[in-house]
């Protein structure tokens, strides 16, 4: 027997509290660090220059240099955010639960149209209970919990043009894909993925489905690419370089590069060790008017000791990958809440069991046009994952775990609401 929709209702009313209740608590009782944590800074401080000075930087004090690291995305909730909550922590946290509700609603909506509509209130609850969201939007000023509604909104114009032949939802990828990019950088890796299967999808079906295929490629590009050439315009009138953001080259040299040193030999761990020490800028928090010049250094420095050791990269890398899909360790966590990890962990872990097994009954049941939208979502949920690597972070878990509480209210309810056979029958 399926639960009632009433009964689904309190669950995700019930899951709403509680996540509200434990953001309350970690701030109140855990000093949680809703405007602390060194990204949460940074986004603050953009808010507020733009608000007080139309500049977008990261400084908290003059002169406002601009910021060739951040991209203007996280604004459109930061702003309203500072002005609606007088820039007080708890108000903004208060507030931000409405992101939250609207997230669990884009996901009840998304459930409905995959085939789910009994079941639609319960994988809502189910996402606010995944450890990332449940965590990741305790922090308003992050890109993690605007990041919920942009992967939602994309597979919400998925399931419309393909599942349901609605043109209109390529609109939608078309938006989603500007803004996510927008939104944070990583999320090209994303969104190229979709495009090419999208473009795999339509070589393979005929027909509607491959035009609706096409469309929702064609709309994800061009999306996608309105976004980056204008950003790139802008760092072009401000730094002189046609790049999009240096936040690649920091990565590439401090989080994928410093990765491989558990397994390189002591020569090459020394090769690393001078490359960090030659090149000492923090790129996140350089304000430099020659941050692009700097980034092409560090990036190319990055990349050379990559491709001398590719053996070490791609063990650093897929071991940080898989350590984000299977523990839960966000590093604004900090050193003295570690004994959160293993409950975290093994939910984390639960999720991605149970919300596979689910999908897989799911996929079963579906439409041919569902069963693309499901696997082009997963395809590109899959290489957001693997896009992490050796940052070790589960936040690249995100658009995966959207999917996944939706498996999980499916093997939920075949595991423990499944009609018993009647005696004698």
């Amino acid at each position: 027997m399926i639960p009632s929709r009433r009964l689904q209702l309190w669950c995700l009313l019930g899951a709403l509290l509680l996540q509200a209740g434990a953001t309350l608590g970690a701030l109140l009782f855990f000093d949680l660090p809703v405007s602390t944590d060194i990204d949460s800074v940074e986004y603050i401080n953009s808010a507020d220059n733009v608000l007080s000075r139309g500049t977008l930087s990261i400084e908290g004090a003059p002169p406002y240099r601009p910021s060739g690291f951040r991209t203007p995305g996280p604004l459109l909730l930061d702003i309203p955010l500072r002005v609606l909550s007088f820039r007080n922590d708890t108000a903004a946290v208060l507030i931000s639960r409405g992101v939250v509700a609207l997230s669990a609603l884009l996901c009840v909506l998304n459930a409905g149209l995959i085939g789910l509509d009994a079941l639609a209130l319960l994988a809502g609850a189910l996402l606010i209970l995944t450890p990332t969201m449940f965590y990741y939007s305790m922090l308003p000023y992050s890109t993690e919990l605007p990041y919920f509604l942009v992967f939602n909104a994309l597979m919400l114009g998925t399931l419309h043009c393909l599942g349901r032949g609605n043109r209109f939802g390529g609109v939608v990828v078309g938006v989603t894909a500007f803004y996510a990019l927008l939104l944070r950088p990583a999320a090209l890796f994303v969104l190229i993925a979709y495009v090419g299967s999208c473009a795999i999808a339509a070589l393979l079906s005929r027909g509607a489905l491959r035009k609706s295929a096409l469309i929702l490629a064609i709309a994800c590009a061009l999306g996608t690419g309105i976004a980056f050439t204008g950003w790139c315009y802008r760092n072009l009138l401000v730094f002189g370089s046609f790049r999009y953001s240096t936040v690649s080259a920091d990565n590439l040299l401090r989080y994928n590069a410093a990765g491989m040193e558990p397994y390189l030999d002591s020569a090459g761990k020394e090769e690393l060790h001078q490359s960090l020490k030659k090149y000492r800028i923090i790129l996140q928090t350089y304000g430099g008017a020659d941050q692009f010049l700097v980034a092409d250094h560090e990036n190319q420095e990055g990349l050379r000791l990559i491709l001398k050791y590719p053996s070490a990269f791609l063990k650093s890398h897929l071991s940080g990958a898989m350590e984000s899909a299977l523990v839960f360790l966000p590093g604004s966590l900090g050193p003295n809440r570690k004994w959160l990890v293993l409950p975290l962990s093994a939910v984390h872990l639960a999720f991605l069991v149970f919300g596979t097994l689910g999908l897989a009954l799911l996929y079963r049941s579906l439409p041919e046009g569902q069963r693309i939208s499901l696997l082009i979502l997963l395809a590109a949920a899959v290489i957001s994952v693997l896009s992490g690597g050796s940052t070790h972070s589960p936040r690249f878990r995100i658009p995966l775990d959207i999917l996944l509480a939706l498996g999980t209210a499916m093997w939920v309810v075949r595991a423990r609401f499944r009609r018993r056979p009647q005696a004698g029958a």
